[in-house]
């Protein structure tokens, strides 16, 4: 993107806090809105008036070039395709096109309007590895370990709580499984990817394991990072960030 990008926010939890901070760092990005549920007890976050709200028709009325999700699969359903019409759109919840007319309402949007949807890569990493080799890609399995408190179940789960495709598991967890959606869009879709969801007891660590097999190829991939307290890991934050860098563009070198 060049010159002077309008971005929408969506949400402030902890990815969404890590983007407005680096876009107030921005000469180059003017904040248009961020959304939240309940705008009066949010304080102004260091914003202009008028920039946090929590009307999303008047959301959708704000002249912006890109809009950035960072809250609940249900907004991405519902937001999405009218956003799409006029601006690129960046979901970190992927979850929501586990639902087959959510995906085929995002592409229509998309496609009419000539406009991107992006799906950052978040907790994981190799997504670009795995979407260059997908003609070559026989099987995909995400083993994902975490206690059952970040999973969302019962904080005294133990042992693999999920097994089954991937469409099946964001069906399941929808607010914690955005990475079995982001390497499921990226290699060979919801329903042949293989997902495999474990709990273990009072774990800090959340735990992806990647392991995808073709000829001539075995790929082992394991990523950990500590949990910020919620569903969240320590490196997400800073995931999201350098994939907003990448969507903004910018000089020098870029490693793609």
């Amino acid at each position: 993107m060049t010159g002077i990008t309008r971005v929408g926010v969506i949400g402030t939890g902890a990815i969404g806090q890590a983007i407005l901070e680096e876009l107030r760092s921005r000469p180059d990005v003017e904040i248009a809105f961020v959304l939240v549920r309940d705008a009066g007890k949010r304080g102004d976050q260091g914003l202009a008036a008028g920039i946090l709200i929590s009307d999303e028709k008047e959301a959708l009325r704000r002249p912006v070039d890109l809009v950035i999700e960072a809250a609940m699969p249900e907004i991405v359903a519902r937001l999405a395709p009218v956003a799409l019409a006029g601006a690129d759109f960046c979901a970190f919840s992927s979850t929501a096109l586990a639902d087959r007319a959510n995906e085929d309402a995002v592409l229509a949007a998309a496609h009419a309007s000539g406009r991107r949807f992006y799906v950052p890569h978040g907790a994981v990493l190799g997504l670009d590895g795995i979407g260059d080799g997908r003609g070559l890609i026989e099987s995909v399995t995400i083993t994902t370990t975490k206690s059952g408190k970040s999973l969302g179940v019962d904080p005294d789960a133990e042992g693999v709580v999920y097994e089954g495709s991937a469409r099946g598991a964001c069906h399941r967890f929808p607010r914690n499984v955005n990475v079995h959606a982001a390497v499921s869009l990226a290699g060979l879709g919801f329903d042949e990817t293989v997902s495999r969801i474990v709990a273990v007891p009072g774990q800090a660590e959340m735990i992806h394991q990647i392991e995808v097999t073709g000829p001539g190829l075995n790929w082992d991939l394991q990523i950990s990072s500590r949990s910020l307290g919620g569903v969240t890991g320590a490196y997400t934050p800073h995931s999201a960030v350098g994939s907003v860098r990448r969507i903004l563009g910018g000089e020098g070198i870029s490693v793609i």
